[in-house]
């Protein structure tokens, strides 16, 4: 065990310094509070649920950040400004849930054939591995651009509704089928992924759950339907998370485009 621990610890260190195993999430804090109580929505980056830095907005990186209810859709970003640490306040009215979608634009990167190679056995992008192999470009240097879709779910008072499942239209999209704000400790929590509106097959997604400092991960991989499905086994910060890549047809700079997606939410 302390092997294969000191193994993947290492395969993360030669990947992380360059970015590239690390996600995004919003979190809200409180993620449950009563209708015109104040939560803070921070925007953290790390690996595996672990905080490494909080991050401000950015405006020229944001493509969108909208709050979304039963009632309204609201565009948060001229609340927001560069620097600012939470991204944003939010003070709900309405009973319900409450789903904060934020998309950032492009980002670029170019990793050496080795790391990016990792990078995508990490990442069960083994099809891409493939295709590089096959191609004969494994030993060349990983050219990639990369976009970010989060949610996240706020939920207020005790009235319960079909938002967390709201289409949103992101390009990579995490679609809930369970509201975890419904559910206890033991239930399944499902999701259905989609990209360019159209099921994600075989994708490899990860649940990550931290709870007294400590993160648990599951991870599984989707059907024809792109359908996913985990185990709610602990209470705390959940994140649902997973990368999608394919050839860069738009960009001749890059090889590659990546679109990561996660959608975050706790388990009262």
């Amino acid at each position: 065990m302390l092997i294969r621990v000191t193994t993947l610890l290492l395969m993360m260190l030669a990947i992380t310094p360059f970015g590239m195993a690390h996600d995004y999430w919003l979190q809200p804090q409180p993620f449950v509070l009563k209708p015109g109580q104040t939560t803070e929505v921070r925007l953290f980056v790390g690996d595996h649920l672990n905080n490494e830095s909080e991050r401000s907005l950015t405006q020229k990186k944001t493509v969108r950040f909208q709050a979304i209810s039963q009632k309204k859709a609201e565009d948060l970003k001229p609340r927001s400004q560069d620097g600012n640490k939470p991204v944003c306040t939010l003070t709900p009215q309405n009973a319900g849930n409450h789903l904060l979608v934020l998309e950032r634009d492009w980002s670029h990167i170019e990793l050496a054939a080795a790391k990016f190679n990792s990078y995508l056995d990490h990442e069960g992008l083994t099809n891409i591995l493939k295709m590089r192999q096959k191609a004969g470009e494994d030993q060349e240097v990983g050219r990639e651009r990369y976009r970010r879709y989060l949610k996240t779910l706020v939920q207020v008072g005790d009235t319960s509704d079909q938002t967390f499942a709201h289409k949103a239209g992101q390009r990579l999209e995490i679609l809930l089928r369970t509201n975890p704000y419904t559910a206890d400790v033991g239930d399944p929590i499902a999701a259905t992924v989609v990209f360019d509106g159209k099921p994600l097959a075989n994708a490899q997604v990860a649940a990550y759950s931290r709870h007294d400092g400590v993160v648990k991960t599951q991870e599984a991989r989707t059907d024809a339907q792109g359908r996913v499905q985990f185990k709610l086994d602990r209470k705390g910060l959940w994140l649902i998370r997973l990368v999608h890549m394919q050839r860069c047809q738009e960009d001749p700079d890059y090889d590659w485009e990546s679109f990561w997606g996660a959608y975050s939410f706790s388990l009262p």
